[in-house]
């Protein structure tokens, strides 16, 4: 059986697709925004594991102004006992205050978190550099008209 022309169908739009790998050209190799302030958003938040397998929580932000527009930067924190307070207190402006909290998607449905970035630049024990947000300052917290029209949670109603 001959599969060959099985993708032609699929995906055949010349923007993307398995169909146009051949003709795409690799992406730059990463490198880190240079150090500074930085207008950001909160792009999410996520529970996560570190690669040693420790509970972690990540933010993810996109710089908004400037020529590093569009780059993001990601912090993240551990619960380790040693660290925890620290997490909890970095954590509170965007009032991810428990734990349900922390395993809920973040930010919340029509809500952008505004904020200012301090980036510096870290060399990791391989010798490769790698950005380190020191600090993080909420400007602002934005609700986008559009969340008038989100469902209410479940416990406002609505099938249980």
């Amino acid at each position: 059986m001959d599969f060959t022309r099985a993708l032609d169908s699929t995906n055949s739009n010349s923007a993307g697709g398995l169909a146009g790998f051949d003709a795409a050209e690799a992406a730059p190799e990463y490198t880190p925004i240079p150090p500074g302030i930085y207008a950001a958003r909160v792009v999410r938040g996520e529970f996560c594991s570190t690669k040693a397998g420790a509970d972690a929580y990540r933010l993810r932000f996109e710089v908004t102004e400037g020529e590093q527009a569009g780059r993001t930067i990601v912090r993240t924190w551990t619960f380790g006992p040693k660290a925890l307070p620290y997490t909890k207190r970095e954590l509170a402006p965007f009032g991810l205050t428990t734990t349900a909290k922390l395993l809920s998607p973040f930010p919340e449905p029509g809500r952008e978190y505004l904020v200012q970035l301090l980036v510096v630049l870290q060399r990791g024990n391989d010798g490769v550099e790698r950005n380190d947000v020191k600090r993080i300052d909420l400007v602002r917290v934005v609700d986008s008209p559009a969340s008038a029209f989100l469902l209410p949670p479940r416990s406002e109603g609505g099938p249980k």
